[in-house]
């Protein structure tokens, strides 16, 4: 699969990719936060924070509209 972080694009298997969103799930501050959308066999790397919980939720339900498979953590 193939996935952009800032900008570059890097070629990964699916198990580096987990392992790279775990990396980052510990690397942020606690809050709730959309890390990573994918589609087809291409990733992005994201860093939406939000303010609240519902606003989160209804990010991910869009992206999920839209196809997507999003990468999050809440944060609680």
């Amino acid at each position: 699969m193939t996935v952009t972080i800032k900008g570059h694009t890097y070629e990964m298997g699916r198990k580096e990719f987990n392992k790279t969103v775990n990396n980052v799930k510990k690397m942020i501050p606690k809050g709730p936060t959309i890390l990573a959308v994918e589609k087809d066999g291409h990733a992005e790397m994201r860093n939406d924070v939000y303010k609240t919980q519902k606003d989160l939720t209804n990010a991910i339900c869009d992206w999920n509209k839209s196809g997507f498979k999003v990468q999050y953590t809440r944060g609680i």
